[in-house]
């Protein structure tokens, strides 16, 4: 039952771990047409002069104003370029940046996820739990898109007597794309072999990962941190686990959930059910350099 226990609790709290887009962009009204000023008119009276009077002198006509020419109307914005290829709105990828997160339900905990290294196409993030227990993780950057490298890193969030090594075989897919506007889709599939010890038992297994996300739209969210506007993620993933060592065994497990991002802030709620029961994640609080 703890090989059982470990395997659900990793993906689990993988979703935590890869949880992390860019939202719509606004429209740009058009510009109203500039009506071109008319002069003004001058209305002949057909009358003679009486008498002998002079005639009085004629004012000059006023002739009609120089149309100016009509304002250009400017073209739409161009997006802005990516700062680089690790820039997404709803998860900022910036070196020291930190949030805090409560953890409620199947466990209780606090975590502290900060960015520890940005590369040129990547970066390093790390979880550190109230138990004591680090979570590190690493990820590839394809303009936006954000990619996660190590999928059984959250296995000793839960068990902190685990000491757990993946190798990845393959890896197809991203984890987080870099627009999801409502109804995109996205998934996932990664093969890797894990290593583990739990407590005193040493336990080889090969693993297949499947990750399928669509982006829902944009909803109001109230954490400790504060009012969101946030775009919501439903995601499933599917864990498959062939354990050879120390005997042969094959688990499967789905875990179902949703998840919101807010622009400028990233991941502050999520909420996932499973078979070891529904596991909720909410911002505490965060600071971006």
């Amino acid at each position: 039952m703890k090989i059982v226990r470990l395997a659900l609790s990793a993906v689990i709290l993988l979703l935590a771990a890869c949880s992390s887009g860019r939202g719509p962009t606004a429209g740009v009204s058009a510009t109203p047409a500039v009506e071109p000023p008319v002069g003004p008119t001058v209305t002949p009276t057909g009358e003679a002069p009486a008498g002998n009077a002079a005639p009085p002198t004629a004012e000059p006509t006023a002739g009609p104003s120089p149309t100016p020419a009509p304002a250009a109307t400017p073209a739409p914005p161009e997006p802005a370029p990516a700062a680089g290829p690790c820039q997404n709105p709803y998860y900022p990828v910036v070196a020291g940046a930190s949030w805090e997160y409560q953890i409620s339900g199947t466990s209780s905990d606090t975590f502290v996820r900060s960015i520890t290294n940005v590369r040129e196409n990547g970066f390093d993030d790390q979880d550190v739990f109230s138990a004591g227990v680090t979570r590190r993780g690493s990820w590839e950057c394809r303009e936006g898109e954000l990619i996660s490298l190590t999928p059984g890193s959250g296995a000793s969030v839960i068990a902190s007597d685990v000491q757990a090594n993946f190798t990845i075989e393959s890896n197809t897919g991203i984890t987080f794309p870099a627009d999801p506007r409502p109804g995109t889709e996205w998934t996932q599939t990664i093969i890797y072999r894990g290593q583990q010890t739990i407590g005193d038992t040493n336990v080889e297994s090969r693993n297949v990962l499947n990750l399928s996300c669509k982006a829902i739209g944009m909803e109001r969210v109230s954490v400790p941190a504060g009012d969101f506007e946030a775009l919501r993620v439903d995601c499933t993933t599917q864990l498959d686990i062939s354990i050879s060592v120390p005997l042969a065994m094959n688990l499967s497990t789905t875990v179902t959930g949703s998840a919101w991002y807010a622009p400028g802030v990233g991941w502050v709620k999520s909420r996932d059910s499973g078979e070891m029961g529904v596991t909720e994640v909410v911002l505490l609080s965060y600071t971006i350099p």
